[in-house]
């Protein structure tokens, strides 16, 4: 049985985080108990046995997930070439040229799977990118691009708690979307527009659809174009696709996508897409949006007090409306309707706040404005972008009623 070679060519070469003895499997059990793909949990198990030299009952495992999912294309190159291994013949011999043409991508798909499970201990921490959540929000998605992995939390007083995780699917052009047809995932924050049945989509997608709302108002200010980017499912003759095969959609297996669709609001439900995941301590998250929370109250309360001045220093210089309008352009207005002001209420509630991925030390800020004064009374939802400078300070680039 030529075990050893399996070991080095399919352990070491699709999964370089193996490279000596002793090196501890993967590792399942994390303090937050995420919830994972079952057919992943199964083929990450009997990677471990196959590790631990346990070859004849990774062989016993794999044969039950293959059976279970003759679909899983890389669950049926593994335990082909286990059995390969077993019998002392070739590949060619027991696996179908559909499996050795895609076998590098499939290795691709390994190694991310692998690296994921080998890697991951939150140990509490919560996403960099999340810093607290509106009730409203019960739970939001993170795709970490960079690492083919889509996390779903829950809303646990305002802090992200993992729920779930799966493998996925990205752009073929990566990540950090620019323009129309560059074939990559854009890296921002953004929402669940709505949810596509299958029976209005074609094979491609699978078991669904929901679309997110790029570009969005950030996106348009930095000349970012194309549209349609989804999260869907995959075809139902495939279990999943090799790491980047996408036009720019994230895509995930079709169990892990109905999964997530029942934890989903359309029209409501963030979703974060960032080029790496950063995981930091509660307290720091605190730390952080008391920072930025201080800046939007003084913000606020300069506003309330009708002074002007005061609240046009919040915006910064290279600031645009949601209208169009410039900063001095903003400033003339402001001056002019706050002229006729003798009492101004400025009420904030149900507000999130993300650190915006692909961006030096920016905030996306949404919340509900109530407000009241003499001659006019109105509520809103409101998005602001806020940057802060090399000094510390906050100040707001980008104002919306886009979420």
């Amino acid at each position: 049985m030529n075990y050893q070679r399996l070991y080095r060519v399919l352990l070491i070469l699709a999964c370089g985080v193996w490279p000596v003895s002793g090196v501890a499997g993967p590792d399942t059990a994390h303090a937050q108990k995420p919830l994972h793909s079952q057919a992943e949990t199964q083929l990450m198990e009997a990677l471990g046995l196959v590790q631990k030299g346990d070859y004849d009952s990774a062989i016993s495992d794999l044969s039950d997930l293959v059976a279970a999912r003759p679909n899983f294309r890389l669950a049926q190159l593994v335990y082909g070439e286990l059995m390969v291994a077993r019998a002392g013949g070739s590949a060619e011999a027991t696996v179908s040229d559909e499996l050795l043409d895609q076998r590098d991508a499939l290795l691709e798909e390994a190694k991310s799977r692998w690296a994921h499970r080998a890697g991951l201990a939150t140990d509490g921490k919560v996403p960099a990118s999340i810093l607290t959540l509106a009730p409203q929000y019960k739970h939001v998605v993170v795709a970490d691009l960079a690492n083919n992995r889509v996390y779903l939390f829950a809303n646990e007083h305002g802090t992200p708690r993992l729920i779930a995780d799966f493998y996925a699917t990205i752009g073929r052009g990566g990540a950090g979307k620019q323009k129309e047809g560059d074939m990559r995932t854009p890296v921002g924050v953004y929402h669940i527009t709505r949810f596509i049945n299958d029976n209005s989509l074609p094979e491609i997608y699978g078991v669904g659809a929901l679309p997110v709302n790029y570009p969005n108002a950030l996106d348009r200010k930095r000349g970012r174009t194309g549209y349609g980017i989804w999260l869907h499912g995959v075809p139902r003759a495939t279990y999943s696709r090799s790491p980047r095969a996408s036009e720019g959609c994230v895509v995930i297996a079709n169990d892990d996508f109905t999964t997530i669709f029942e934890h989903v609001t359309p029209g409501r439900t963030p979703v974060v897409m960032t080029d790496g995941m950063k995981w930091i301590s509660v307290a720091e998250a605190t730390r952080q949006r008391d920072s930025l929370l201080a800046a939007i109250e003084s913000w606020r309360q300069s506003w309330q007090a009708i002074d002007t001045d005061a609240l046009v220093a919040y915006y910064a210089p290279d600031f645009i409306s949601d209208e169009g309008l410039d900063k001095a352009e903003m400033t003339a207005h402001k001056k002019a309707v706050n002229s006729a002001k003798t009492r101004i209420s400025v009420t904030l509630d149900q507000m999130s706040m993300f650190r915006y991925p692909g961006e030096q030390d920016m905030a996306k800020v949404t919340f509900n404005q109530d407000y009241n004064s003499n001659n006019y009374n109105g509520e809103s939802r409101k998005t602001q972008y806020w940057q802060r400078e090399e000094d510390g300070r906050w100040q707001i680039v980008l104002e919306t009623e886009e979420n």
